[in-house]
């Protein structure tokens, strides 16, 4: 990270660039051992709760403490999703509104896509590295759950990814939504049933999060995941989801 930082600091958009070729160079040189992959845990939820760790109790520390690999969902497409629900919209929908709008909706939404076939090109340099899902095929499954153009709480983002890991082989995941959010709790709890009902093997757990809650409170739903992904491993019989 400080080397994209100070890329961009000091030559904007092609010192970053370099920047970030430094710092793929960096992470080859640690070593690695894939030979016993942990099973996968996918964290997604109202952005706020999945990426800050003050915000959600440090549950990536926790999960990997308990012998998970934590799926990370991408913050770039918390920030492109409102310009890719608008353009979407214009689109399909034909809305009338300014042409200058429609343009900078399009334009703002395509460059995401170019932004990641940079950084592509980049970190392929790690083996490890695996190509971000771009939007426009991150929806294509979830569009029978909720449609590309529903724009409230998280939108597509939360059925999307999850459908995305789960043809990927994986089978935890972890809905973090604060309570009282309505639009977060539709886009999460609400599709959870359906979710199931496609990957009948999928561990889903749903938390709330209130100022109030306390980690005791927290640890003991994600004891029950701990405790599955444990029996999954010595079982090929599927476990009984969490909701």
């Amino acid at each position: 990270m400080d080397e994209v930082i100070q890329g961009l600091e000091h030559s904007g958009i092609s010192g970053a660039k370099k920047g970030f070729c430094r710092a793929i160079e960096i992470m080859n040189q640690v070593s690695y051992d894939r030979s016993h992959p942990r099973p996968q845990v996918l964290i997604v939820g109202e952005y706020l709760l999945n990426f800050h760790p003050g915000a959600n109790h440090d549950i990536e520390k926790y999960l990997e403490a308990n012998g998970f690999e934590i799926i990370e969902a991408r913050m770039t497409d918390v920030i492109r999703k409102t310009y890719f629900y608008k353009d979407s919209q214009n689109l399909e929908y034909h809305l009338k509104q300014h042409a200058k709008e429609k343009i900078w909706n399009h334009t703002a939404n395509e460059l995401f896509n170019l932004a990641h076939n940079l950084t592509d090109s980049i970190a392929k340099a790690h083996p490890l590295y695996q190509p971000a899902c771009r939007m426009q095929d991150l929806v294509r499954d979830s569009d029978p759950i909720i449609h590309h153009t529903f724009d409230a709480g998280e939108g597509v983002l939360i059925p999307g990814e999850i459908l995305h890991h789960a043809k990927h082989g994986c089978r935890f995941f972890v809905i973090l939504q604060p309570f009282g959010c309505l639009p977060n709790h539709v886009v999460g709890r609400g599709i959870a049933k359906t979710l199931k009902h496609m990957y009948p093997d999928a561990q889903i757990l749903t938390l709330d999060y209130d100022p109030d809650v306390s980690f005791a409170n927290v640890e003991n739903r994600l004891q029950m995941l701990v405790m599955n992904a444990k029996r999954s491993q010595h079982t090929d019989t599927p476990q009984p989801v969490l909701s």
